[in-house]
């Protein structure tokens, strides 16, 4: 065995141990915030409230000017819940006002 790449378990300068890096807690926030906000869409107002903080935590989160992974997946989700929470809306009020035009116009 070479003496140069046998380590030395005696002396514990001659080994370094791995960083672990430090996990960003608002990135975590947005992607918990993105997931709550699809699964609210389908509610009155839950969907705006949860993709709007899930976004804000994403673009909090930012370090360094570069997103970690959950900033990224909490972003597409949050982006995800504003978007169905819209569409939601919107269907709401279509089929909402389609039964008052049916029956003669919305002004009678």
């Amino acid at each position: 065995m070479d003496q140069d790449n046998q380590m030395n378990w005696d002396n514990p300068s001659t080994y370094q141990q791995p960083l672990k890096k430090k996990q960003n807690n608002m990135a975590l926030a947005s992607m918990i915030m993105g997931i709550i906000g699809i699964v609210t869409s389908c509610c009155c107002y839950g969907g705006l409230i949860f993709g709007s903080l899930g976004i804000v935590f994403a673009l909090l989160s930012k370090t360094e000017d570069r997103f970690e992974g959950n900033a990224v997946a909490g972003l597409i989700t949050s982006v995800i819940g504003l978007i169905a929470t819209v569409i939601v809306l919107i269907l709401f009020v279509s089929f909402g006002l389609m039964d008052k035009l049916t029956a003669g116009g919305v002004f009678q």
